[in-house]
């Protein structure tokens, strides 16, 4: 059983680490460069550049947004990998499993969360599957 539960929990990073990947692929760096997460009308895109946000003068909406896609890009690929990390082998998953089993169920039923409220279904499903990987992986360790 240990052993189920750490390919369950090792599989529940993938789906980070692939997402966080295409997300930052289909974050546009400039206004003239079409990706997936660019806004359709392109006239937006321009308005945003113009724009600067309350805070502070030195950004515009177009910076933040592009900032904010590919830190999030980040944080999705690095939780990924730490799972990755901790389920490398039988020895560090028995050594950190117990602590990240509940934080991981923690993190991917957050993204799961701000995926139903904000996002659409692609990683709804995505997040829907780590969250029950993870879950999983969690009850087999803790049932053993």
């Amino acid at each position: 059983m240990p052993e189920l539960s750490r390919y369950l929990f090792v599989a529940g990073g993938v789906p980070f680490v692939l997402f966080g990947l295409a997300h930052a692929i289909a974050t546009p760096l400039r206004l003239d460069q079409a990706r997936g997460l660019s806004p359709r009308d392109a006239g937006l895109a321009r308005a945003m550049s113009q724009t600067p946000v309350l805070l502070t003068s030195r950004t515009n909406m177009w910076l933040a947004w592009v900032g904010f896609n590919l830190s999030h890009s980040l944080g999705a690929v690095f939780f990924g990998v730490a799972v990755l990390v901790i389920g490398r082998s039988a020895s560090s998953f028995a050594a950190e499993g117990g602590l990240f089993g509940p934080l991981a169920v923690l993190v991917s039923a957050a993204y799961l969360v701000l995926a139903i409220k904000y996002w659409f279904r692609t990683p709804i499903a995505g997040c829907g599957v780590s969250v029950a990987l993870f879950v999983s992986s969690w009850l087999l360790a803790v049932l053993a």
